[in-house]
């Protein structure tokens, strides 16, 4: 016989919870509750080339230290090769398709969250030592003569650039300058810096940098530090 269609009983509505002021503005954590945030990236590197995932030749020790007392995603791929577009769905957590960062150049929309955004609402102040090579959104510039236009080495939205690596890389090159070897574009100083100590490399440069900052920190004061 046909089965009946027996109507479904309505479930029993919820009642409405109506946001409070104090739902909608909450404080920030205190900062007792908060932890040291250190976040690294790299470019141009293989996620297998570190001597802690296995590789057979390759000798990471330092990496390999920081793997060792931190957390370290084995199975976290890259979703682009170029910069822009890899960074966009890594600060963001979204893919390309949804970001729609598809190439070195490409504004991101600035109503996406990101991580520098996330740390703030929990009561950092991120900080940012490299850079993050993201065009601004062009309704966020001021009109169509603002630099920031000109290139796609803008400074992710939330971050505090304390010391930021533009494409021209000026503040390295200063100090390359400083150090007895002047009159560099960025182009000649990265091609040649196999040729100059380590000190003075940029990945030293920025090392270094860091390091300053995070000396002056308050030692009771919990800080977010992105070097890049």
């Amino acid at each position: 016989m046909p089965r009946r269609n027996t109507p479904h009983p309505h479930p029993k509505k919820s009642p409405v919870r109506h946001l409070r002021d104090t739902d909608r503005a909450r404080p920030p954590p205190l900062a007792s509750a908060l932890v040291h945030v250190l976040m690294i990236t790299l470019d141009q590197f293989r996620g297998d080339c570190l001597s802690a995932a296995g590789h057979p030749v390759v000798r990471t020790p330092f990496l390999d230290e920081l793997a060792a007392t931190g957390v370290r995603f084995a199975r976290h791929y890259s979703q682009a090769t170029p910069c822009s577009p890899g960074r966009a769905c890594l600060y963001t957590g979204t893919y390309q398709m949804n970001n729609r960062v598809v190439a070195n150049g490409t504004p991101l929309d600035a109503r996406f969250d990101n991580v520098a955004k996330a740390a703030l609402r929990a009561g950092y102040r991120p900080a940012l030592f490299g850079y993050t090579d993201q065009s601004i959104d062009p309704r966020e510039a001021n009109g169509p003569d603002d630099l920031r236009m000109q290139h796609y080495t803008g400074v992710l939205p939330g971050f505090d650039p304390v010391l930021h690596i533009p494409d021209s890389h000026a503040p390295w090159l200063d100090f390359l300058a400083a150090n007895g070897h002047p009159h560099l574009t960025a182009i000649e100083a990265l091609r040649t810096e196999n040729q100059r100590p380590v000190e003075l490399g940029i990945s030293s440069f920025l090392t270094d940098g860091a390091s300053d900052w995070l000396r002056s920190r308050p030692p009771s004061e919990p800080w977010f530090a992105h070097v890049s």
